[in-house]
């Protein structure tokens, strides 16, 4: 099996970060091309608590420092990306299904995600991580890349 397109998720988490050196070394090594997204998800606001220009002022905010993020990310892995195609997009929704649905849209090979994400202990204990949904509806192989040793995040078995 080949992995010619790479669609790596990141959410800048230690364990993200994992995931994107993996996947940019997967690219290297079939030839193949390199799609990295993030995914902002909405949280519930109650207006009455914050204006609506104010949501939009903010919502505004966390895309661009995400974009900006993002361009980091990418630019501080230049050197190892020689060669590399890479595509990269900051969108909006659940983060699974927007991966889910991205990674058939491109027609992506191969799925790479950090093992543990951002997302909070009460959001994985109901309805499951980010990375778990992925592998479940998935429609091509996913590698669920562990955090490096003597990482800060959160141990998990």
């Amino acid at each position: 099996m080949t992995f010619k397109r790479v669609l790596c998720g990141v959410d800048f988490s230690r364990g993200s970060l994992e995931a994107f050196r993996i996947a940019v070394e997967i690219a290297r090594m079939y030839g193949g091309s390199l799609h990295l997204i993030h995914i902002i998800e909405a949280q519930p606001v109650v207006s009455e608590w914050l204006a609506i220009d104010a949501m939009g002022k903010m919502t505004v905010e966390i895309g661009e420092k995400a974009a900006a993020a993002m361009e980091a990310l990418v630019g501080s892995a230049k050197p190892s990306l020689d060669g590399v195609p890479i595509t990269s997009e900051v969108t909006t929704g659940r983060a699974f299904l927007e991966i889910v649905s991205r990674a058939r849209e491109w027609k992506a090979d191969l799925i790479v995600l950090g093992a543990i994400g951002a997302a909070t202990p009460l959001d994985e204990a109901v309805v499951g991580g980010t990375a778990d949904r992925v592998m479940k509806e998935a429609d091509c192989s996913v590698l669920i890349a562990r955090n490096a040793p003597g990482s800060k995040d959160r141990d998990r078995k």
